[in-house]
């Protein structure tokens, strides 16, 4: 029963945070936008700027603009874009592929360098592979993704010709992207999944496991990286936020169809809608891998999941 009471706290905390966040956009966006001055032609008159301002309803008071918009929302409807045909929410909807495959793809890097080369560097601590291990850490953690976009564009792409430079045409168009905006995250688990790796392998119950006759692998796999791994789900749920937030640069940088691009060209021409939902859906999906991870969390460690119960 206080599993499900958590459960549902956690649900509630989702809306609430992407209230929250829709509403700062909401008031910014209508600060320090004008999106009539892109939607007319440069020899308008001010008559016809306040024309477009009436027929789009800005020349409401803020809060009246603001209780429209919730009204709207709570129902599913947040508005049509102001520079594309159809409603905001759509066509946010036809972006989200190329944002998953993008945000899965920087993942499973993160994931597939991290955790491997942090359990080799923890059981041969001191060695040359434990120095290469926290080097390329260092480096992830030191190197801003836009720039490595850039230079994994200029090296690999345009010098050697071994990936496109942009767009989305196959596994090859991905594999650039991905490993731009996964780094950062892997050199974090590395680290956490080294430091969990030494301190498990010296406790009581990994010398239980070899006493038995356990193989090494299976000590290591079974016994030591399923505890060591707990620090990294705690993490889990900040880094895939990350990575979902990191993806709107690399999408502008590789020139990827996703939210994250949509949303900057919506920006710059003002598409109030348009960058609301958007910011719906990245922070819907923020929060929802929030809660799944920490859901997740509580199956891992049963010392969790039985004090939920």
């Amino acid at each position: 029963m206080q599993f499900a009471n958590l459960f549902l706290i956690r649900v509630l905390q989702t809306i609430v945070v992407i209230w929250v966040v829709v509403s700062i956009v909401f008031v910014v966006s209508r600060l320090i936008g004008n999106p009539e001055t892109s939607l007319m032609p440069w020899d308008a008159t001010n008559e016809d700027y306040e024309r477009i301002r009436e027929k789009l309803g800005l020349n409401d008071p803020m809060i009246v603009q603001y209780g429209k918009f919730l009204g709207d929302a709570v129902q599913g409807d947040l508005g049509f874009s102001y520079h594309r045909t159809g409603p905001a929410i759509d066509i946010v909807a036809d972006k989200v592929l190329g944002t998953v495959k993008l945000t899965a793809a920087g993942l499973v890097v993160a994931l597939g360098l991290g955790l491997p080369l942090g359990v080799f560097a923890a059981l041969r601590r001191g060695s040359p592979m434990d120095w290469l291990a926290r080097l390329i850490a260092v480096f992830g953690q030191a190197t801003p993704s836009f720039w490595l976009g850039l230079m994994l564009i200029f090296f690999l792409a345009t010098k050697v010709s071994w990936f496109p430079t942009a767009g989305s045409e196959g596994f090859r168009s991905l594999v650039l992207p991905a490993f731009a905006l996964g780094l950062l995250s892997a050199a974090g688990f590395m680290r956490l999944t080294r430091s969990g790796m030494i301190d498990v392998m010296n406790t009581d119950f990994i010398r239980t496991a070899r006493a038995k006759g356990l193989n090494e692998r299976t000590v290591i796999l079974r016994h030591g990286l399923r505890h060591a791994l707990i620090p990294v789900m705690t993490i889990l749920g900040i880094e895939l936020g990350r990575l979902i937030a990191g993806s709107v640069i690399i999408e502008v940088v590789f020139s990827w169809p996703g939210i994250g691009r949509l949303m900057i060209e919506s920006i710059l021409q003002s598409d109030y809608p348009t960058v609301q939902a958007g910011l719906v859906v990245i922070a819907a999906s923020i929060t929802l891998g929030n809660l799944i991870v920490d859901m997740t969390y509580r199956v891992i460690d049963p010392r969790i999941r039985m004090a939920a119960l």
